[in-house]
Order: C-alpha cells, then structure tokens, then sequence
C-alpha cells in the first residue's frame, strides 16, 4: 500500500476484507493512538460505527489497537459520524475519535474517519498518520480485548440530540415530515429529535436491525421511495440521510427531489457572513445568490481547510452535506434543522423556497473503472471537449461557455470516475452527460 493510497477525499476507504484486514485496523489505530500522544492529546477515544456487516470487527481491532498504546476507549456503538465530532466539542474528556463507516458506498466496502481538535482531522493530519502507520505496520500482531478495558456508553448519541434541539428555532408548524434514515446511523436520532420539535414523524427504512441501504445523496433514482411516500401520505416534506449521517437530502411536498447544491445554497444564502466554501462539482447557482465563493477540491477536509483559512463560517458539498464552523466537519442533522428554521421564517412550501433560486439543471453519473485508465480518460476529455476556459483544480472542468459546464473526476474513495454537467437547459445538461459518459464508458470497456 502507497502512502498516496491511504487516505481518500476523506478519511480511509476499501474493501472490507482486503484492506481492512485485522492487522491493518489494529495497526491503524496504534497509528492514530500515537498520533495524538504526539500532539499531546490526552484524554479517552470515542468510537463509533454504522451498520454494515464488517462494521463490528473493524472497530473491534481498530479499539484493540487504540488499547494497545495506553489509550481508554469509548464504544458509543451506532451512532451519526458527526455525533462523534460533536463529543470532542461537549467534553474535554475525550481526545479524539474515530468512525467505522462506508457512508454510501457498497455494502462490501468500508472505510474509517479520524477526528481531533474538536473537528475532522485535515489533510496535513492524514499524513502524519500515514507516515506512522508505515513506521508501525505489521511489526505487532493484532490481537482481542478484554471488553471490561471499554466503556461501553451512549453519550456522543445523547449529546448529539441535544445540540440538535437546542439550534431549532421553536415553535415549529405541525408540519408532516417523512424520514428515510436508509437504516443508517440516523435512524435513531432524526426520527426522535424531530418529534421532539412537535412534527407528525413518518418513518422509513428507520431500524439498524434491517439491512442498511448504501445510497448515494447524489442520486435523485435513490431516493425513490422517499418521493413515493412524502406524496402517498400528503407530507409537507421529506427528508433522507446517507448510511452514516453527515449528509441530507430533501424532498418538497410535490415529491420533487432537491439536490444538495439547492438545499446547500438555501442556507449559505441565509447564515453566510462574508462569503461561503463548496467544491467545483457544486452549481453556479451559489455565486448567483451569495456575495464570495470559494470553490475547492472535492472532499470535506479541502473545505474545511478553506473556511479557516478565509474565515468562511459556512461551507458545503454537492452530495447534501453541509459545515458549520462550530463544527468544522460535515453533519447532516445539522443541515435539516438549518432548512427547517429557514422554512419557519420564509412561511413558503419548499418549492417555492426552491422557485427563488436561478434555475439550473444538473446531471451526474458514474461509471466503475480501474484507477490507472484516470489519465487516459482525462486526456481524452481534454481533446473531445472544448470552451471557453478549463480548471483543473481537481479532474478536469471544462466549461463550454458562460453557464454550461462540464467535469470529469475520479472518485478518490472508491474505483468510480464521475461526470458532472450543468446548463440552464435540461435538454443540453442530458446531452452533456450522455458525451462525457460515453466517453469514459468507451475507455474503460475497450
């Protein structure tokens, strides 16, 4: 394994059998165990998961090693990735923490997010990681625990929830809401904290005991039965989450499917102070409403780095997930509560809410690939596609003109090259995408 190959757009992702082998996962928490003692962090590690099948045993080992360096460790069980973030922020009692979760990537896959200074560790963080892990690796066999050496709690959930309550602008309407949680890590929590907030709750795909649904905030065909049922039970809107949390979804009360770049752009156009932060796969719609934009490399870490370093207090991705400056790390529960105060003040339906922003049409797709064909793919594009100006800040973004672009992108966290079009045409977005995908369909099954 590469150094280069370790971490993705954010955090740690791969096979669940491969790459997370025992050995690996005791290994790499040994890692980030002496990565915070050489930081001077002391205090305990909370852990936490989703709940994928290889879920349990890669956080058993990762917890092993964590104990094997002297650490005290939390298991706080399944709970939403940002509740782990949150802990750090709650209590000084915990050091750091860590996260076992795929998010929406296949079920055979998974993958572990780090954080630590109250926030997700960035990426010069992730290197030093790397460079302990490779130090480190495979020079101790991994090894079991005795559970009496682990507190077994709750309070990154408990926390959490009531961070979450505590930011919603009450009272609310008795609104009807459907929640579609995928059985992920927000099945116990959105579902509770809304009730909680006075709303008619319809639950879907809500029980970790159920399979998970590894879906893909960035694909409206995933969220199919969500729209289904926000319009069989008259809701006034729905709401779903990715499998470990960080990410959000809307659907309004036609059952229309919202994108993150719209939801994303709603509360930058609220709470934004001097300017907001979002990746160059997000949609020109942002520039048109808020006053600065800085755009970035895909992944929460480059956008997080980007906020600190413009004072930015709000930023978010295209996928649903947004970042709040107290947090500093993508939090889908966050998000939700931000839309529904911004619902409460304007007294509009979502739609309408959505109606005021420029309307642009944007179409993703992506096919599975072998990493090495990246570059072929991305000279190829560079010869096919031409216009007016080309940034290539991550990928390759071309735009053919003032409003229609389009970026061609590997996935760093899974064996996946994405497309992205927008234009203010429907009809040219589609016809965009079907060249650009066609393209890296031709590459790929040659």
């Amino acid at each position: 394994m590469s150094v280069a190959s370790l971490f993705g757009t954010s955090g740690i992702r791969g096979d669940a059998e491969k790459l997370f082998t025992n050995q690996f996962c005791f290994d790499l928490g040994r890692s980030f165990a002496i990565f915070l003692s050489n930081r001077k962090q002391d205090g305990m590690i909370a852990v936490g998961m989703d709940p994928r099948v290889s879920s349990p045993r890669i956080k058993k080992y990762l917890i092993s090693g964590l104990i094997f360096e002297g650490r005290q460790v939390c298991d706080e069980g399944v709970v939403p990735v940002p509740s782990l973030n949150y802990i750090l922020k709650s209590s000084s009692a915990y050091a750091g923490s860590l996260m076992v979760s795929g998010s929406h990537i296949k079920p055979e896959l998974n993958g572990v997010k780090f954080f630590a200074f109250g926030e997700e560790i960035l990426k010069e963080h992730e290197k030093q990681i790397e460079e302990i892990y490779l130090s480190i690796k495979e020079k101790v066999a991994g090894g079991d625990f005795d559970s009496k050496q682990v507190i077994y709690e709750e309070k990154a959930k408990e926390e959490y929830i009531n961070y979450l309550i505590s930011k919603a602008d009450l009272p609310f309407p008795n609104w009807k809401v459907v929640v579609d949680a995928g059985n992920g890590t927000q099945s116990e929590v959105m579902p509770y904290v809304l009730k909680n907030l006075g709303f008619e709750v319809i639950e879907l795909n809500t029980s970790v005991q159920e399979n998970f649904l590894s879906r893909d905030t960035e694909v409206e065909g995933d969220f199919k039965d969500l729209q289904k049922k926000v319009k069989e039970q008259k809701a006034d809107f729905g709401v779903g989450y990715d499998s470990d949390g960080d990410r959000c979804v809307f659907v309004d009360e036609k059952g229309n499917f919202i994108p993150g770049d719209y939801s994303g752009t709603l509360i930058a156009r609220k709470i934004a102070q001097d300017s907001v932060v979002t990746p160059i796969n997000t949609s020109q719609i942002v520039e048109k409403v808020c006053k600065k934009v800085y755009r970035t490399k895909v992944g929460s870490p480059y956008v997080v780095a980007k906020m600190k370093e413009t004072g930015s207090n709000f930023g978010f991705e295209a996928n649903g997930g947004g970042i709040f400056s107290e947090m500093h790390s993508r939090d889908g529960g966050r998000s939700t509560i931000e839309i529904l105060n911004i619902l409460k003040e304007s007294k509009k339906t979502l739609s309408n809410l959505i109606l005021e922003l420029p309307r642009y049409f944007i179409a993703r797709d992506k096919v599975e690939y072998d990493w090495s064909l990246k570059d072929e793919i991305i000279n190829q594009a560079k010869d096919t596609f031409k216009g007016i100006k080309v940034d290539e800040t991550d990928g390759l973004k071309i735009w053919i003109d003032d409003e229609n672009w389009i970026l061609f992108r590997s996935s760093q966290n899974a064996p996946e090259f994405r497309v992205f079009v927008e234009s203010p045409s429907l009809t040219k977005a589609q016809s965009l995408l079907f060249e650009g995908i066609n393209l890296v369909k031709k590459i790929v099954e040659k």
